[in-house]
């Protein structure tokens, strides 16, 4: 085997240089915390005392001190993170709230938080922006991208999104990481809100459109650019693409093409079509 190959091949070898946390880690923390905050999701239902919450943080602590974080304080984060838990758990209740009332198909809130991709990719994306918050390296996008290998939903935690937000199928859909979404937006299965550029150079600056309160974004739509603003409680179609903002009340489809067949024609020699 080539030399080169066998000495290169741990160059990378970070987790063992105490350089980034392990990925079993992060993935058991989120498991335990999301079963702490609804034990409906738990796969025996069992129910978790408060000093659960102990257990977990210590167990986040644990990480956080296991690789480099350049944190000024990693128990003083813990103890941050947890005081934030309150309001974060209102905040997915409101979630939860949010998908039930916009989908006819759900029974329930109960059954919206357990068995929804779109609930679950939600609550894991706040977990992870709350870490991200503060300043925690690496674990919100190992929490994020995560819940994107479940869910087909791709949320960058350092995107902001209001309250009562709701994902209804979710599969396909990107949120970038300056995307702002406001309060009770609704978003279908296959949405981008993306970026114009994709330069390094541009990283630091807001590249991610602004979608405002009440807003409904259906399938396929992509909106880019992040000067682009969705006006509050317009309603944007499938398969649009917009690269500029609109008004609020706005509606944005794509017209409808209909053509009539000629019946004289051979119905094989027919290749020109629009879905």
């Amino acid at each position: 085997m080539e030399k080169a190959f066998i000495e290169n091949r741990g160059q990378f070898r970070a987790h063992v240089q105490g350089k980034v946390p392990l990925k079993k880690d992060v993935r058991r923390f989120i498991k335990d915390l999301t079963e702490y905050l609804f034990p409906v999701m738990a796969e025996d239902q069992s129910p978790c005392e408060e000093s659960c919450l102990d257990d977990i943080l210590q167990f986040l602590e644990q990480i956080l001190n296991s690789y480099e974080t350049g944190l000024a304080g990693v128990h003083e984060t813990t103890m941050e993170f947890r005081a934030g838990m309150p309001e974060l758990y209102r905040t997915l209740v409101q979630d939860a709230v949010a998908i039930y009332e916009g989908d006819p198909a759900a029974n329930s809130v109960e059954e919206v938080i357990i068995s929804y991709p779109g609930f679950y990719a939600i609550m894991v994306f706040r977990i992870a922006h709350e870490l991200d918050c503060l300043a925690a390296p690496y674990i919100p996008r190992m929490l994020t991208e995560y819940a994107h290998g479940k869910t087909g939903i791709d949320i960058n935690p350092k995107a902001c999104i209001g309250k009562s937000f709701c994902i209804d199928h979710g599969t396909g859909i990107v949120i970038g990481g300056t995307a702002v979404i406001g309060n009770s937006v609704k978003i279908y299965q296959g949405v981008t809100l993306g970026a114009l550029s994709v330069s390094k150079e541009r990283a630091g600056s807001k590249r991610h459109p602004t979608i405002e309160d009440s807003v409904t974004l259906y399938a396929g739509c992509t909106i880019l650019g992040g000067e682009t603003i969705i006006g509050h409680d317009s309603v944007i179609g499938g398969n649009v693409w917009l690269t500029h903002s609109v008004d609020p009340y706005s509606l944005v489809i794509n017209q409808d093409k209909i053509r009539l067949i000629d019946k004289t024609l051979d119905m094989n020699d027919i290749i020109n079509y629009v879905i």
